[in-house]
């Protein structure tokens, strides 16, 4: 009688394992982007092609979060921003004045610009996360001082984003380029200044992956 219980078992568990299917890869899914404002247009539409065309590029920039996806208003240009936040298992080290601490581990600052759906400019930053104690907000200064992105700094604070950099424009000339973004709700100012133009300043609101 056992023997026929066992066998019976035996035959259940293998009829059970023939009937399972592994279970077929899928292509993940894209992020939903719904372009709406008016301004945003033509910017998001680019996006949305990139995102929609599984972009390599454009997934792995939104895929360190937080990014920010700020469009360029009545313009096919659009610029990301994201950063790597403190690692909550590494350590924090004191400061030597002893006012504040380091993240023992730098992270990457990441800004893009895009025009016409393909990358026109890239700057980068590493730098340690800072904080007064364990109950603060930490915050994020970078600025360059040498290299091919001299003059380029990203600070980052409880409530905003702010990048800035020079660059030589078709004029052989200055441009003081300016993003700043709100942390909380992905709005943004961004501002063009040059010797012997007017300031030219774009306002709207970015997408935020969280």
């Amino acid at each position: 009688m056992r023997l026929i219980l066992l066998l019976a078992l035996m035959m259940s568990q293998l009829q059970q394992k023939a009937g399972t299917k592994t279970p077929l890869p899928t292509t993940p899914k894209s992020p939903s982007i719904t372009c709406s404002e008016a301004d945003a247009a033509k910017a998001c539409a680019s996006f949305k092609q990139l995102v929609e065309a599984h972009d390599k590029d454009i997934l792995s920039e939104i895929s360190t979060k937080p990014a920010f996806v700020c469009f360029r208003p009545k313009e096919d240009a659009f610029v990301i921003f994201r950063v790597e936040q403190p690692i909550p298992s590494a350590p924090w080290i004191k400061d030597k004045d002893g006012k504040g601490e380091n993240h023992v581990v730098l992270s990457s600052a990441f800004f893009s610009e895009y025009r016409n759906g393909v990358l026109y400019a890239l700057r980068f930053g590493l730098q340690n996360w800072h904080r007064v104690d364990e109950s603060s907000e930490p915050t994020y200064e970078y600025e360059a001082t040498r290299g091919e992105w001299k003059g380029l700094k990203i600070s980052i604070d409880g409530t905003e984003i702010t990048v800035e950099y020079p660059f030589t424009n078709a004029n052989s000339t200055t441009t003081e380029y300016s993003l700043t973004i709100r942390r909380s709700t992905g709005r943004f100012t961004e501002t063009f200044a040059s010797e012997k133009r007017p300031l030219t300043v774009g306002t709207g609101t970015c997408l935020i992956y969280r």
